[in-house]
């Protein structure tokens, strides 16, 4: 897949997955532009990585985002990769009012389900316009798969943006454009800054991270549909001998 990437505008790249990603994607020679809503930690990783472009915006403020992709596209037009990393968790549960508020729940979805869906429709026709192979992705998670108790407004919104890709993957089978989701495990990252597991559960490190998943990209990117790594492999491969056949039969195959 990667050798179908040739331009790379990288939501949410200024930590976490997205930065570990946007400095591999440099190294191969890459052009990457990743966007965040921190101007300070842009600026220190464009200074970092030579040749890397930056661009400030914030995926939670949705009426702003069609300008923003506008914008974006005007600057640099021969975008051919889109990946929608860009997300946020929050810990908690609905036994009591104080454990979780509206606001949270807002802004959770918006984030992670709202916001990607949105970018989708804006960046798409632009995709398709290229007329050559072109590529959209969404970081999902495992626990889109198997949901978590301890996340429950972050599972379902992961779990919404599988099922749309699944979607947009049958709905673009016949263009240029390659739909793929990205599946990563429970990663050492800042993603659960305020709510850390490590005492529970091991965390993939992020090279290995990084490395695992880079592997899967090796192949073709009409071959991929998730992109999975660590334990969340499991779960993908599960998801899908169990409704690839319900797929088919309704005629509906990926």
């Amino acid at each position: 897949m990667t050798s179908s990437m040739s331009t790379i505008l990288l939501f949410g790249g200024t930590g976490g997955i997205g930065e570990s990603f946007a400095r591999a994607f440099n190294k191969m020679g890459k052009k990457v532009i990743i966007t965040g809503r921190r101007e300070d930690r842009l600026a220190t990783v464009a200074k970092e990585v030579p040749g890397l472009e930056t661009y400030a915006m914030d995926n939670s403020d949705l009426a702003a985002l069609p300008k923003h992709v506008e914008t974006i596209l005007s600057k640099w037009p021969n975008i051919d990769t889109v990946w929608v990393n860009s997300g946020i968790q929050y810990q908690g549960n609905f036994k009591s009012l104080v454990n979780f508020s509206d606001e949270k729940i807002i802004n959770e979805i918006n984030t992670n389900l709202t916001a990607p869906v949105i970018l989708a429709r804006h960046f798409i026709p632009h995709l398709i316009s290229l007329k050559r192979e072109a590529n959209f992705l969404i970081t999902s998670s495992g626990i889109a798969f198997v949901p978590f108790g301890m996340f429950p407004v972050y599972s379902p919104t992961k779990a919404g943006v599988h099922s749309f890709l699944v979607g947009l993957r049958q709905t673009l089978k016949d263009t240029n454009v390659n739909v793929i989701e990205i599946v990563p495990p429970y990663v050492r990252t800042d993603l659960d800054a305020e709510n850390r597991l490590w005492h529970v559960i091991t965390p993939m490190e992020l090279d290995d991270y990084t490395q695992e998943t880079l592997k899967v990209l090796e192949k073709p990117a009409k071959e991929i549909k998730e992109a999975p790594a660590g334990s969340s492999a499991k779960s993908v491969q599960a998801w899908r001998e169990a409704f690839d056949p319900v797929l088919a039969a309704r005629g509906a195959s990926d």
